[in-house]
């Protein structure tokens, strides 16, 4: 039967004061944890063995150790004939010796370790319910929750993640990526959308990306971005030119990507002074200073500012900004990001897919490792497709619109099997008509602005097999019919079932997702509650996204800001007078995707993830994590992985190691491990759940970890 814990695991596992549960006695002791984990073979027994009994007798044979077994003796042979502890029947210890003489060693009696070490340790958790964040601060959830057992699952109300990513095409110059806060409506970071230290031959001068390649850092122009299931986020730069001379500057840039990570702890400590550099509100006004010593220059990690303060943007010197990838020729533009549901056995953030929008002939999308930016893979598209953005669905088809002439145009291809790309679609409506941003609903249901028409298209594949995709059915809401639409860009889908839209005269307009496959005119829709909220937000109204607590958000290019509205449960705006909220970004916002991860998680693959902090050995013994074991039920078409890290100082941890989709995840050994530093006195475990519908769910019982507490540190 499975050992649990005997004490209240709330009770005992404060961060820094965690109960040492790993850190077994002093040697000799023989003694046991007061968790009720055993960490004692048995060794202390080991002089008083079973043979207390009197042994049987051996008159007429040789029984030189006197324990009644030997050749001759009417008990029969002993295997040992020199250690009276050693014969038949005897007990088995955990010692590495045959005690009974049945042929194996130490049978039914290893430790968990799977050694005789009086110091191994377990620890289960889950046995009750899953400790959370709001209990236990050493639990992180993001996606998950509890049902009825106390049992985690997957539950996309519950993402823990209050910032959005907007991309500022013109600002400095260069380009930047505004995080804002969404809960308070505040930037509190900018960065530069390229950096230079992603490839170690910067520390020789040299800009280059991380195959090599040198990088544009002036006047890229970045547009879309996209954010992982880790809530990094990946920036395309346009890269239209290589100076501020656009239009007129041959429009010869080079396209790349750039990943920026959201958690300090994933960042990299380039400079090595023990801390992270990278941009925040240092003076909390809720906009970041980009001047701080009135020089008129963008700061870097060097500016000394007039306040006293360390500068809010370090520009190339910030240590968040991981790695930038260049793909395609110059001059072929980057108009797209989006990212798939990754790769169910390796792991990792998911591939990311970049697109170009000027390449003779035929656009080309590439897949991109999102771990490393390796480039990995591209595809070709069919003439006539110029790609305005792009999202993969549940299926791991990447949808993608462009095209400027003839109506609009929709393409699509597998990101599994590149081999596989559908034609071109076009829409039936109009004889002229721009496609400009796309989204996708939770029944896999394609939504495109156009910017034409000032109108609103769907496309709903037919999702019978990959064949039958181009079989679908066309919808089209005359938006412009309204009056006061201008024409449409951005677009994105809730959980709720509306369709949000900006309208680039600075209104966002919502659509109810279940329509029937019609010609819809104004007057119709409106009638099933569809509306103009009446409140401008600026004119350029580029992007509109959802946050997950459920508002919507607009960005005005023209205005330099990013609005929030507030919804109740039922997507009806708060109250358009008292509730709605605004804060500048970066200069001239242009991101009209998945700008806050909420399409990726909802609609691409709902994924979740649980994290737990705990303390081995304490700080007197060195601590050997050995395995992670846990129960799980993975319903068809879910999946469990495990990861882990360590470290020890629980807030700056080591690399991930992982992922493990199968129970036990044996940290020693290769090809995911050995986990390194070893020995370390903290590890964090972090359980992934994935689905590939909003409907099923894997469910996480339990989970048990497993070590080894060796040598007493010196002093």
């Amino acid at each position: 039967m499975k050992r649990r814990l005997k004490v209240s695991i709330l009770g005992v596992l404060g961060l820094f004061g965690l109960l040492v549960l790993g850190c077994g006695p002093h040697p000799g002791t023989g003694t046991s944890n007061d968790n009720g984990n055993s960490n004692s073979n048995g060794n202390s027994n080991a002089n008083s063995n079973s043979n207390q009994n009197q042994p049987p007798d051996c008159s007429d044979g040789t029984d030189a150790d006197h324990d009644g077994y030997g050749e001759g003796c009417p008990a029969g042979p002993d295997c040992n004939d020199d250690n009276n502890l050693v014969h038949p029947g005897a007990e088995e210890i955990c010692n590495g010796v045959d005690d009974n003489c049945d042929g194996a060693t130490d049978e039914d009696v290893l430790t968990d370790c799977g050694n005789c070490s009086e110091y191994c340790t377990t620890f289960d958790l889950g046995t009750d319910p899953f400790p959370m964040p709001e209990n236990d601060s050493n639990a992180e959830a993001n996606g998950v929750n509890l049902d009825p057992n106390g049992d985690l699952i997957l539950d996309q109300t519950n993402v823990n993640f209050n910032f959005l990513w907007i991309a500022n095409c013109q600002d400095l110059g260069q380009g930047t990526v505004s995080k804002v806060d969404t809960d308070n409506v505040t930037e509190v970071a900018r960065y530069l959308t390229v950096t230079c230290f992603g490839n170690p031959a910067f520390q020789n001068g040299q800009c280059l990306d991380v195959a090599g390649n040198p990088i544009q850092t002036t006047w890229n122009m970045p547009s879309r971005t996209a954010v992982d299931y880790n809530f990094d986020v990946w920036v395309a730069n346009r890269a239209f030119c290589t100076d501020t001379s656009w239009p007129a500057c041959g429009q010869d840039g080079q396209p790349s990507v750039t990943r920026i990570a959201n958690d300090t702890r994933d960042c990299v400590d380039r400079n090595g002074n023990g801390k992270i550099d990278t941009s925040s509100d240092q003076n909390g006004n809720g906009v970041i200073d980009v001047d701080c010593d009135g020089n008129s220059q963008a700061d870097d990690g060097s500016t000394v500012c007039t306040n006293g303060l360390p500068p809010e943007y370090l520009g190339l010197d910030d240590e968040c900004v991981l790695f930038t990838v260049n793909y395609a020729n110059p001059g072929e533009w980057g108009r797209s990001v989006c990212l798939d549901a990754g790769d169910p056995y390796n792991g990792g953030p998911g591939n990311v897919w970049v697109g170009t929008n000027h390449r003779l002939n035929n656009n080309r999308f590439y897949k991109i490792n999102g771990a490393t930016g390796s480039i990995v893979d591209h595809v070709d598209l069919a003439p006539g497709i110029d790609p305005y953005g792009c999202t993969v669905d549940g299926q791991g088809i990447l949808w993608t619109v462009g095209g400027w002439y003839g109506g609009g145009r929709l393409s699509y291809f597998d990101t599994a099997d590149l081999t596989k790309v559908g034609p071109v679609l076009e829409e039936p409506y109009t004889t002229w008509n721009h496609f400009y941003g796309l989204g996708m609903d939770s029944a896999g249901s394609i939504w495109i602005g156009g910017w034409d028409t000032q109108d609103v298209f769907r496309y709903r594949p037919d999702r019978t097999n990959f064949s039958t995709l181009p079989n679908g059915a066309w919808t089209r809401v005359r938006t412009h019919e309204e009056g006061n639409i201008a024409n449409t860009r951005g677009i994105a889908a809730d959980l709720r079932g509306w369709i949000w839209v900006a309208s680039n005269n600075g209104y966002i307009v919502r659509l109810p997702q279940n329509i029937g496959d019609n010609d819809w005119s104004w007057a119709a829709v409106a009638q099933l509650s569809a509306e103009r909220l009446d409140v401008n937000l600026g004119s350029g109204m580029v992007g509109v996204g959802i946050d997950f607590a459920g508002n919507v958000w607009g960005m005005s290019h023209d205005q330099s800001t990013a609005t929030r509205i507030d919804l109740n449960s039922s997507g009806d705006p708060v109250n358009l007078t008292t509730n709605v909220f605004t804060t500048a970004v970066g200069l001239y916002p242009y991101t009209y995707s998945d700008f806050t991860g909420y399409g990726l998680r909802n609609f691409t693959r709902p994924e979740g993830t649980y994290r737990y902090v705990m303390e081995g050995c304490g700080e007197s013994q060195e601590t050997h994590w050995l395995r992670v074991e846990w129960n799980a039920t993975t319903p068809p078409g879910t999946s469990v992985r495990v990861r882990v890290r360590v470290g020890d100082d629980p807030q700056s941890l080591g690399a991930w190691f992982g992922p493990w989709d199968q129970s036990p995840a044996v940290l020693t050994d290769p090809p995911e491990g050995p986990v390194l530093p070893d020995p370390a006195r903290f590890i964090q475990v972090e359980f992934e759940l994935m689905s590939d519908d909003q409907e099923t769910t894997p469910v996480v019982h339990d989970y048990k970890v497993i070590w080894d507490c060796g040598s007493d540190i010196p002093g």
